[in-house]
């Protein structure tokens, strides 16, 4: 039994062996020796047919992988192939960095938001909604546009067929008219599965991004005078699809020679401009366009688009060359109209964008307030006009106008105590400083001032102060604290004798 088991092992082993000698090992023998190696074939013991040495190494090969073998590589010596050089093209490792997977859950996340918004924009696939259940609350809850009126959520991969008035009628998309009663009751269907619609493990379902997400930030004024010149430049190298001053149709109270008088005087030049002409005549309309959000279109596959514009937070395309009159004459009456009558940058802006929504650009924890809050191009210009102010406060008024007055024989005199002066009416005029509302109007010529009233004036000053630090303390703790004061009044004084 054991010898039958040894034979049917070693026929086993011996299935493809075309060697002379199977069990004799090829690398040790000195017949196989670089030197006395033959390059005649030899014959194999069962079909007699001649065999180079190489085709019987690389059927060895071949069998030993079959089974599983280790050691089966083939050796260094052996001549390459065509196959084993394209399968070591293939299967090395590549010398470009891997790029890193996108998150799938971030409600935190600007640029994420922004980037599932980017999907919705292509008309071709995803046709206006009502607000309610526009692009913007899709994409706050994970979803991106997969194809046809169709969504997707990023992390359960949920699908989504989003259809409101249109109907197939011949294998097309047509559009009929639907009672308002069943589109209100659609719309709120959809903004129930806006939600509902994810998985129920989903963390979408349970969380989606704030509606404050896409605020525009200017605390920072460089970041505010950079980004404001990125897109200047932008729009500026688009200058001959950009429509004429009067195509626009811009705010009342915006007034761009005020605006262009409040830029800093390097804005233009530094860093240098690609063509110098923007610099030394600056374009309006393109610093219009700019203020308020608008930047050149760039196409991923195609580059720059050269007569377009778009906002980089709603992703609203804007085409230049529908606002631009076509013909225009010496004394710029237009001849020939544009397509579009005129062209109001605020209102092309889609309407979730901060640069149009005074809603979404408000600050998160803030009340609501409709005088105090602004849409984004407001609190940028007002931030231009606030930096102008302070340049102008730092660069402009004269010593003597920092509470540094001069004496009679023309020394410099100590510095008088404006912060005590009694709060004046704008315009008054005052006989020491000739009507001018600053904190030497309430010092005298001669530097010097009733002690009486000086002190009148501190304590009242002091009880100002202690009401409204009164406001800000817990209640009860009023009682507990000693009543502080400015040593020398009458408060102080009577809390010393009270002790």
């Amino acid at each position: 039994m054991n010898s039958t088991k040894r034979k049917f092992n070693s026929l086993i082993q011996g299935i493809g062996n075309r060697s002379s000698t199977p069990g004799k090992p090829a690398d040790n023998s000195p017949d196989n020796s670089p030197a006395n190696r033959s390059t005649t074939t030899t014959l194999s013991p069962r079909n007699g047919t001649p065999t180079s040495k190489t085709t019987t190494d690389a059927d060895l090969l071949a069998k030993r992988r079959r089974m599983g073998i280790p050691g089966s590589t083939p050796p260094a010596a052996a001549s390459s192939s065509i196959s084993s050089v394209v399968m070591s093209k293939w299967s090395g490792k590549s010398s470009r960095p891997s790029t890193p997977a996108q998150p799938k859950y971030c409600p935190t996340d600007r640029k994420e938001l922004l980037r599932r918004l980017v999907t919705f924009q292509d008309f071709t696939d995803w046709a206006p909604k009502p607000d309610r259940v526009g692009e913007i609350e899709w994409a706050k809850r994970g979803w991106v546009c997969q194809g046809k009126e169709r969504v997707r959520c990023v992390l359960c991969n949920k699908e989504l067929v989003v259809k409101l008035n249109k109907k197939e009628v011949g294998g097309k998309e047509v559009s009929v008219l639907v009672p308002s009663e069943i589109e209100d009751a659609l719309v709120n269907k959809y903004v129930e599965l806006i939600v509902e619609s994810h998985h129920e493990d989903c963390l979408w379902r349970k969380r989606g991004c704030d509606d404050s997400l896409l605020r525009i930030s200017f605390s920072d004024a460089t970041a505010n005078l950079e980004s404001l010149r990125a897109r200047y430049d932008e729009l500026c190298s688009r200058k001959a699809f950009l429509p004429y001053e009067f195509n626009l149709k811009l705010p009342e109270d915006l007034d761009m020679t005020t605006v262009l008088a409040q830029l800093p005087d390097t804005f233009f030049t530094n860093p240098p401009p690609e063509d110098p002409s923007w610099a030394e005549s600056p374009s309006k309309v393109a610093l219009a366009l700019a203020l308020m959000g608008w930047q050149g279109l760039s196409n991923a596959r195609i580059g720059a688009v050269p007569n377009s514009a778009s906002c980089h937070t709603c992703q609203r395309r804007l085409g230049l060359w529908m606002f631009k009159s076509k013909e225009v004459g010496p004394n710029n009456e237009v001849i020939v109209p544009a397509p579009m009558d005129s062209l109001d940058p605020i209102k092309e802006h889609r309407f979730f964008c901060p640069w149009k929504n005074a809603q979404s650009q408000r600050l998160v924890g803030a009340r609501p307030n409709r005088e105090a809050d602004l849409p984004a191009w407001e609190m940028l210009a007002r931030s231009l006009r606030n930096e102008a102010y302070l340049r102008g406060v730092l660069d402009g008024p004269p010593k003597k106008a920092r509470g540094v007055a001069a004496g009679v024989d023309g020394a410099p005199a100590t510095p008088t105590r404006g912060a005590v002066a009694t709060p004046r009416t704008p315009g008054t005029p005052d006989p020491g400083i000739g009507g001018f509302d600053s904190p030497l109007a309430a010092t005298a010529p001669d530097g010097e001032e009733d002690d009486a009233a000086r002190d009148a004036k501190d304590k009242e000053r002091w009880a100002r102060l202690r009401r409204v630090k009164s406001l800000f303390d817990p209640k009860g703790s009023r009682k507990l604290r000693k009543t502080t004061s400015r040593p020398g009044t009458a408060v102080s004084s009577k809390s010393t004798t009270n002790q």
